[in-house]
């Protein structure tokens, strides 16, 4: 199956969103108003640690960066394709340089799976990059 991504290019003048990473799966896929009904209320614990609570669950997080030479993009989906080797079709429309990862039970470290992907950029640079 591809998987074909389309980039809006003005998307660079627009307002970065506030990107909230939860430990909870949803299973609706319709639109819904965010922006309306969530506004959490984020307790700073210190410079980089933060505590909430989600529909009575307590989460801790951690705002992570995304690297200065890459920008997170958000893409949507007009339609599912029915059969799984049909192209799929994913269209960008929010940005965000830093995003907030949230855990049950304990604060975010470099030891969970999220924070090791993010660190293979700076491996993949080391080892393929041009500086020397």
């Amino acid at each position: 199956m591809a998987v074909r991504l389309h980039v809006n290019n003005d998307l660079c003048e627009e307002k970065e969103s506030v990107i909230h990473l939860m430990p909870c799966k949803i299973h609706g896929d319709g639109p819904a108003n965010v922006s309306s009904f969530f506004q959490p209320f984020i307790r700073k614990i210190d410079n980089e640690n933060y505590n909430i609570s989600f529909r009575g669950y307590p989460l801790q997080g951690k705002k992570i960066k995304i690297p200065s030479d890459y920008k997170g993009i958000i893409f949507f989906e007009h339609k599912k394709p029915d059969a799984e080797n049909m192209q799929r079709n994913l269209y960008s429309n929010k940005i965000f340089s830093e995003f907030t990862y949230w855990n049950y039970d304990k604060m975010p470290s470099k030891n969970d799976a999220l924070a090791a992907a993010l660190d293979w950029i700076d491996i993949a640079e080391a080892l393929h990059g041009t500086d020397i």
